[in-house]
């Protein structure tokens, strides 16, 4: 049986996170934020912590019962604060880096707020960065031709739960096919490394989980730091399949002085709020 390992990992920290409340129903909110300079800093430490896994694998040390030569894929979110996480994370670890599409935190690319004129209220839908803008930002990405013209669909506005529930569904699914694939030998061992969003996150382990997917005030909560580590283990074996979560919001790379994010409150408001973390 062969495993397949995918690290999650949040972004650093936005500026729309320093916000405290970056809901649809706040005019400060940027409809694709960078980094804080705290963020920034975490990127340094995720920097860093490639480096050493990097350095790891090199060396052929065993992390977890694994050969730590694996190969690694990094993919990330086509939002700003994820393709600069994802481009420290990436070049720690000495690895060009994809974006897919379907890993935007909920809501999508929008600026505005409730309350404003039409059926959407003040929200008006942007297609977020194109192809070449992310490629010549982030010369070690890699964007698919589908993103040529940008990721989001601007007449879908702002995103419901709902449907990103049903995109993490898809994700989740491509997860297992890339299990799948590896235990059937038809692609090599791989490590994959995700950088993702923090609603995102809690919704594709709901999903992975089987934790019941609901709208508005939650029961439960995956919480994610910024810049944290998670880490799924994937088997497929004939008597059954499993998902494991063998590491959840590791933040030991990151001092405790430039810690951020995680809060029960920051993500149930974004739940009940239907806004973007």
């Amino acid at each position: 049986m062969v495993a397949m390992n995918a690290y999650v990992m949040r972004h650093a920290e936005s500026t729309n996170n320093a916000l405290g409340a970056a809901t649809i129903e706040n005019d400060a909110r940027e409809h694709d934020p960078g980094l804080t300079a705290r963020g920034e800093a975490q990127c340094a430490r995720v920097r860093a912590r490639g480096g050493a896994s990097a350095s790891a694998r090199g060396a052929g040390e065993v992390d977890g019962g694994d050969r730590a030569s694996r190969e690694v894929e990094v993919w990330s979110s086509p939002m700003r604060r994820c393709l600069m996480t994802a481009d420290a994370l990436a070049r720690g670890l000495g690895v060009r880096f994809g974006v897919r599409g379907d890993l935007h935190e909920h809501g999508g690319c929008f600026r505005g707020a409730r309350g404003g004129a039409g059926d959407g209220g003040g929200v008006v839908g942007l297609p977020g960065m194109t192809k070449a803008e992310m490629e010549d930002a982030f010369p070690a990405c890699d964007v698919p031709m589908e993103l040529e013209h940008g990721w989001w669909s601007p007449e879908r506005g702002c995103e419901s739960v709902r449907d990103a529930q049903e995109r993490a569904r898809g994700t989740a699914e491509w997860l297992w096919a890339r299990a799948r694939a590896m235990n059937a030998l038809e692609e090599p061992a791989k490590d994959l490394y995700i950088v993702a969003h923090g609603m995102f996150i809690d919704m594709l382990f709901k999903t992975l989980f089987n934790v019941p997917r609901t709208s508005g005030k939650q029961p439960s909560l995956f919480c994610s730091q910024n810049a944290c580590v998670h880490k799924l283990r994937f088997d497929v074996a004939e008597d059954g399949e499993s998902v494991g979560l063998q590491m959840f919001n590791d933040v030991t790379h990151i001092p405790e002085h430039d810690r951020s994010g995680g809060s029960i409150e920051g993500l149930d408001v974004a739940y009940t709020k239907e806004g973007s973390a």
